[in-house]
């Protein structure tokens, strides 16, 4: 990939994976459609939620349909896309953290990728990455954001669908 290539790559990301979602969630703060950035009232969480797939979703199709990335770049936006969706239907009918899902998504797809090479440092990564999935539910869970079945469910999910993705991939 060429660094203009990369450059428009990596904007097109931002803006749509980070800037319009931020945009939109600062849209319905603004109108009071949500009381707080934190959302802690599952109610309010379900159209941001839904907001950010319909985001990424969009973004998964231009890269896969017109812009014609890699594939593995699709894949990782469309198993991302796929844990939204999920966050999103669960987040109807019960609470679960999103911060869960996403780090352990990252996970999963980090394991995934380092199991199809032969990695040096195999161990250290996957122990840095579960550290890091520590971490961030226990800052969810020290901050009462969530409990822990709230955490464990987004871990369990997060992983597995964003390895199983990956780890099935073919590239």
């Amino acid at each position: 990939m060429t660094g203009d290539l990369a450059w428009r790559f990596m904007s097109m990301i931002f803006m749509t994976t980070f800037l319009i979602p931020l945009m939109g969630i600062l849209l319905l703060k603004f109108t009071r459609n949500i009381t707080n950035l934190n959302m802690e009232d599952r109610k309010e969480r379900v159209f941001p939620f839904l907001f950010n797939a319909i985001f990424y979703g969009a973004t998964t199709y231009l890269f896969w349909e017109k812009f014609r990335f890699p594939n593995l770049v699709t894949v990782i936006l469309l198993t991302v896309t796929i844990s939204i969706v999920i966050l999103t239907i669960i987040t109807i009918w019960w609470k679960i953290s999103a911060h869960s899902i996403a780090i352990a998504g990252a996970t999963g797809i980090y394991l995934a990728l380092l199991l199809k090479t032969e990695p040096s440092d195999f161990y250290y990564a996957v122990a840095l990455c579960f550290l890091f999935c520590g971490l961030v539910g226990s800052a969810r869970l020290k901050l009462s954001a969530h409990n822990s079945a709230q955490v464990w469910v987004g871990f369990l999910i997060g992983f597995f669908v964003n390895f199983i993705t990956i780890a099935v991939f073919n590239y």
